[in-house]
């Protein structure tokens, strides 16, 4: 019901009142109109692919029909990144998701000691459980002193770990700006927002290697790409070398410069104006 009473709502606004009507999401159920844009924030195909359990797959599944459902109304169809237009047919063009970089920029000093910082759950597509896993490796082993701060949803123990639940947006962005290093563990993403958060504000991106975070990051350049079985190994390499996280937060402020939320703003109002010209 979550899902379809703000499709219904959307169904009973009268169309003809506004020059251009965008929704962000459940229009599948609305009627079709040329002066349309739809953003796809991702799509339920990967979320389904990756569920964990039988009955989110089959929930996501369900509104992977849905999305292509919206894929057949009139008007403009975005996707976040290639890797969502890649599974709906017709969606394009390509506008990603913005960060504010008025707000999210580099500020307080780094930690003393080696810091990671992971934002999710345990047992999602998130994977917070590989972080856990390989932290908990190279603190006993390597960094004795390393602390890893995790921001979710659920309350997480565990030596030199400190869980952090219902953050501000102020209070995320200092915990952006004093770790060393951001872990991204996602098995899918639709675009990763907060890896372009993390560069934003100075922090060293260690991301795992799926598409989604290949649009963003480039190896070795902003940021560092992992398989599987090399988490471990390239968390010693960052924290251990200081001149290479110099370079990725470097090359990593110029890579987030390009997703300006004003830049977004501007590419959106371009497609308005082409909507509004193609139907006057």
């Amino acid at each position: 019901m979550r899902k379809i009473l703000p499709a219904l709502k959307f169904r009973a606004v009268k169309k003809h009142t506004f020059d251009i009507i965008h929704y962000h999401g459940d229009d599948y159920l609305s009627r079709g109109s040329c002066n349309r844009v739809r953003t796809f924030y991702g799509s339920s195909f990967y979320e389904a692919i990756f569920a964990a359990k039988i009955p989110r797959f089959f929930y996501h599944a369900l509104f992977y029909l849905l999305e292509l459902i919206s894929c057949t109304r009139k008007g403009c169809k975005v996707g976040i990144s290639k890797m969502t237009c890649r599974v709906l047919p017709g969606v394009m063009p390509v506008i990603s998701c913005g960060v504010p970089l008025n707000k999210y920029c580099p500020g307080t000093k780094k930690t003393a000691i080696p810091t990671l910082l992971f934002i999710g759950d345990m047992w999602s597509r998130k994977r917070g459980r590989d972080v856990i896993g390989a932290f908990n490796s190279i603190r006993e082993d390597i960094f004795p002193e390393a602390m890893l701060t995790v921001v979710g949803p659920e309350q997480i123990t565990g030596e030199n770990i400190i869980c952090k639940i219902g953050l501000s947006e102020e209070e995320l962005i200092e915990e952006y700006r004093k770790s060393w290093v951001y872990c991204m563990t996602s098995s899918y993403e639709g675009f990763g927002v907060p890896m372009v958060e993390a560069m934003a504000c100075g922090t060293a991106v260690v991301a795992r290697n799926i598409a989604g975070a290949r649009e963003i990051v480039a190896h070795n350049y902003n940021g560092l790409l992992y398989h599987k079985d090399s988490f471990r190994d390239i968390l010693v390499r960052v924290l251990s070398d200081q001149h290479l996280r110099t370079r990725l937060v470097r090359n990593g402020l110029k890579t987030a410069a390009k997703y300006d939320i004003q830049q977004t703003a501007q590419e959106y109002l371009q497609l308005y104006e082409s909507i509004r010209l193609e139907t006057a």
